[in-house]
């Protein structure tokens, strides 16, 4: 199985390389837009070299909408939450939620675009199901390091969709999102300490049998 390695900055050689290419592709006429995709958002490698692609964080009035969580239903009794879990399990990830004596059936976090795409697909199933969107800030560096670790951490949960995939090992995403989190000596807000704290006791290896829970702590997480 292949494991993903997410690079949060970039060697000066390679920004070097980047800044060249993009001098040439200028002067071509296209290098604007170019320059933009180049250095929109952060790179994602696998450890073998291969696949490389990018992702970026775009600004909406200063808030980003790119993840979100996926609800398939709201009971005042645990038991029905729990036969509804037993049913979408072949689906998804699901896992239950408490709020105020109530309980929340969620199928998963994911990024915007993979969502609506599980939201086509459970309506295709004729499965209710409601998207939340879990907005956050990115008008200051502790958010945007939030931003970023989430994002790395929804591309590790969600490779469970692919039936193959029976654990993920953690070592190099705890690795990775150390050196996010403390690549200064700023002074941490709570909301990033406490993913600091939530990311270090993650199990060193995620299953099926763990990885709803995983979940449910990173909606939580996110969502106070």
């Amino acid at each position: 199985m292949r494991y993903t390695r997410y690079e949060y900055k970039k060697s000066g050689r390679l920004k070097f390389i980047c800044s060249v290419v993009v001098i040439v592709v200028m002067s071509l006429g296209g290098g604007v837009y170019v320059s933009n995709l180049i250095f929109a958002g952060k790179e994602l490698q696998s450890i073998n070299g291969n696949n490389l692609m990018q992702t970026s964080v775009s600004d909406n009035d200063g808030k980003i909408q790119n993840v979100i969580a996926l609800q398939c239903g709201y009971y005042t009794k645990e038991e029905n939450a729990k036969e509804l879990i037993n049913s979408l399990t072949k689906y998804c990830q699901p896992f239950i939620v408490e709020d105020d004596g109530k309980y929340r059936v969620m199928a998963g976090l994911y990024t915007e675009e993979d969502g609506i795409k599980k939201i086509d697909e459970f309506k295709q199933k004729k499965i209710d199901v409601a998207k939340i969107d879990l907005n956050i800030s990115n008008d200051n560096i502790e958010n945007k390091k939030i931003i970023e670790i989430v994002d790395g951490f929804l591309e590790i949960i969600n490779k469970f969709q692919d039936n193959e995939v029976k654990s993920i090992k953690t070592k190099e995403f705890k690795t990775w999102s150390d050196k996010i989190i403390n690549d200064d000596s700023a002074t941490k807000t709570k909301k990033l300490d406490d993913l600091d704290k939530y990311i270090n006791n993650l199990p060193d290896e995620i299953d099926r049998t763990n990885n709803s829970s995983n979940m449910q702590g990173l909606y939580k997480l996110i969502k106070n």
